[in-house]
């Protein structure tokens, strides 16, 4: 069964939320299935293969995140 990873970021990002969504996007057992954005900041909510330990999956993403510059600030929840 598939679990999901939701990444929230502060206001202000350094790079499009866009192009944060096709980066993790491109990854393995990932799929982008909901983002907003608001007032005090943004989201992205990605579904993650069940074939995929969740810490990998947070090690993948976070990766991706601090070379994109936009880890500090970034949480990552992972849920059923």
């Amino acid at each position: 069964m598939p679990y999901f990873v939701d990444v929230y970021f502060p206001p202000g990002l350094p790079v499009d939320r866009d192009e944060i969504e096709d980066e993790l996007s491109e990854l393995d057992g990932f799929e982008v299935v909901g983002a907003g954005t608001g007032e005090s900041g943004s989201n992205l909510d990605l579904e993650v293969s069940s074939d995929l330990a969740s810490g990998d999956a947070v090690r993948q993403v976070t990766e991706i995140l601090e070379r994109l510059g936009v880890a500090p600030g970034a949480r990552i929840n992972v849920s059923d």
